[in-house]
């Protein structure tokens, strides 16, 4: 039941070989980047409070060759067996809704001197799309990694992970924070990262010993759809009706303000109240306390379904069964919801039997197939790029 894995080493030998059938030689150049797995502290990055994701041994990896046309970068996914061609020096004209994610980082580079050839390139992916494990932020930091060897234009990390949220904003159309672009270039392996979304403050957690188990729900989300981008206007309009900057400024005492408008307080107190739950959980994770950090996990999940209504009904079910199972700690979804994965905290001995149990009933009382992937806290894409 639990998905194979795919190593670096497979994805750029898939990713080189696709790339000599296409172009006849094999990449000049290339890049990876992990996907990221949010343990806890949803919807609260775009409202300046904390979160606690980790990097994941799931990767998207870009190959490169000099392009076979005179200033158009062509690219072929491997997993969405899809090929696109814009402009490297016009690239915000045309495209597929998928390439705009490399249009607005060839955009990024642009904006900052470097001039980009023409380029051929490949994608490979082990990072499930529409699943809520930030496929989308494993590919543009990728591809800032890939164009920054192209250019040989060295950016900071701060300068890499604004690209490719600006990528994601401007191109996309997906209004994110800066959660997953900045986990996805600074993890560090066996830790979760907790992260002041305010600041940017970085701060590695020990997450080595308890295995985290994520399971796709087989319901694809779209967070450039309506319901994502309506989340932030509420809390938006949660901060002018209190007068406030951010809710991160606010007391669960001073909601009192927004009691006249149901829906509103109800979104500003998930905020709230998740913020509060990524700091316990953290304290849960330094001192290696499983049932608390699960405790926590439920809490959020029940938050995320009934104060900020982005759970569906897959997801509860997901997170019902996974929680009645021995050797669960906790489940909660991960991701900006409406479908996508769930995240399971349980023990090591108990794995295999509790993917097993959790799938076989999902089926059956669904009739949707789930995914399971065991992952590990892996390396973000800073480190990678250092390794020889």
């Amino acid at each position: 039941m639990i998905q194979n894995n795919l190593s670096i080493a497979t994805l750029l030998e898939q990713a080189s070989s696709a790339l000599a059938s296409w172009v006849g030689g094999g990449p000049r150049w290339s890049a990876v980047a992990p996907g990221r797995v949010n343990v806890i502290g949803e919807h609260t990055d775009y409202n300046g409070g904390w979160v606690l994701p980790m990097a994941i041994d799931r990767y998207t990896v870009v190959v490169a060759a000099p392009g076979m046309t005179t200033d158009g970068i062509r690219v072929r996914s491997l997993s969405l067996a899809q090929e696109a061609q814009f402009s490297a020096i016009d690239p915000a004209a045309g495209s597929t809704p998928w390439a705009r994610y490399l249009q607005g980082v060839v955009a990024g580079f642009i904006d900052r001197g470097a001039t980009i050839p023409a380029l051929d390139l490949i994608i490979a992916s082990s990072v499930p799309a529409g699943g809520g494990l930030s496929s989308s932020a494993a590919l543009t930091v990728a591809m800032c990694s890939l164009l920054q060897a192209v250019t040989e234009v060295h950016l900071t990390a701060a300068e890499r992970i604004a690209i490719a949220i600006d990528a994601e904003r401007h191109f996309a159309g997906v209004p994110c924070g800066n959660m997953d672009q900045t986990v996805v270039e600074k993890a560090r392996a066996d830790h979760a990262l907790l992260i002041d979304c305010a600041t940017s403050e970085v701060s590695p957690v020990p997450f080595a010993e308890a295995p985290v188990l994520v399971i796709h729900s087989g319901v694809s989300h779209q967070l450039a759809d309506s319901a994502y981008a309506l989340r932030r206007t509420e809390c938006a309009r949660a901060c002018e009706q209190l007068g406030v900057g951010s809710l991160r400024d606010v007391t669960l005492n001073e909601l009192s303000g927004l009691e006249h408008d149901p829906v509103i307080f109800k979104r500003a107190r998930h905020v709230l109240s998740e913020n509060q739950r990524v700091l316990d959980a953290s304290a849960a994770l330094r001192h290696r306390d499983w049932p608390q950090l699960g405790k926590l996990m439920r809490k959020s999940h029940e938050s995320l379904r009934g104060d900020y209504e982005v759970s569906c009904e897959a997801l509860d079910c997901l997170v019902e069964l996974a929680d009645a199972q021995p050797g669960v700690f906790g489940a909660r979804l991960t991701g900006g919801g409406f479908g996508g994965c769930v995240i399971v905290l349980v023990e090591p001995a108990t794995l295999v039997e509790a993917a097993a149990a959790i799938s076989a009933s999902y089926q059956s009382r669904t009739g949707l197939t789930p995914q399971c992937y065991a992952v590990r806290a892996a390396d973000g894409a800073d480190r990678l790029r250092a390794s020889p």
